[in-house]
């Protein structure tokens, strides 16, 4: 498959796992990782259906993405849409959880300031428009929580963003997440 290929297999897929699995999986077997981290900006057409993949890539074979992380983190300023930015924010969760995590992890060497800053922005942008898409406002909150024990600025700017969706009724499921976090930030 080349990215032609690929591309035409990304219009196709549907948002059932299996089918993710297969393209995210058959990426990184045969090191296609570039192609589809180019599929996933926006202007390709298939984003989401790339940043589907690209999360199961991630999910799976952690260690071989590595090597494209400054890529990967360059897609979370872009305006992607809700659907693939959920994918990008899940795999920014995972980052910023190894690299501010106590253990050692590869992680800590290799993601930069530039792309904690990237991450930052992405998850800002999606804390800030995802309204009611409660998936995305879990994993931006989440990811900006832990930035934010780097990033002195970030968590007196949460409460209030994380307030406005609590109320919001379209942010139902949002609630206990925002709930939690709202009471970490205070303790």
């Amino acid at each position: 498959m080349d990215s032609e290929s690929l591309h035409t297999d990304l219009q196709n897929l549907l948002a059932y796992k299996d089918s993710r699995v297969r393209i995210g999986t058959y990426c990184v077997k045969e090191d296609l990782l570039p192609e589809l981290i180019q599929l996933c900006q926006p202007e390709s057409g298939v984003s989401h259906q790339a940043c589907w993949s690209l999360e199961q890539s991630y999910l799976l074979f952690e260690a071989d993405c590595y090597l494209h992380l400054g890529e990967i983190c360059a897609l979370f300023p872009m305006k992607i849409n809700h659907s693939a930015m959920r994918s990008l924010l899940k795999i920014g969760t995972l980052l910023c959880k190894s690299y501010y995590s106590k253990r050692e992890h590869p992680i800590k060497e290799i993601l930069t300031l530039e792309m904690r800053n990237q991450l930052v922005e992405g998850a800002f942008n999606e804390l800030l428009t995802a309204y009611g898409k409660t998936a995305n406002l879990a994993f931006a909150t989440n990811t900006l929580f832990l930035l934010g024990t780097e990033f002195d600025w970030i968590h007196p700017a949460m409460p209030a963003i994380i307030e406005e969706h609590i109320v919001n009724p379209e942010s139902k499921g949002y609630k206990s997440v925002g709930g939690k976090t709202l009471k970490r930030l205070n303790d």
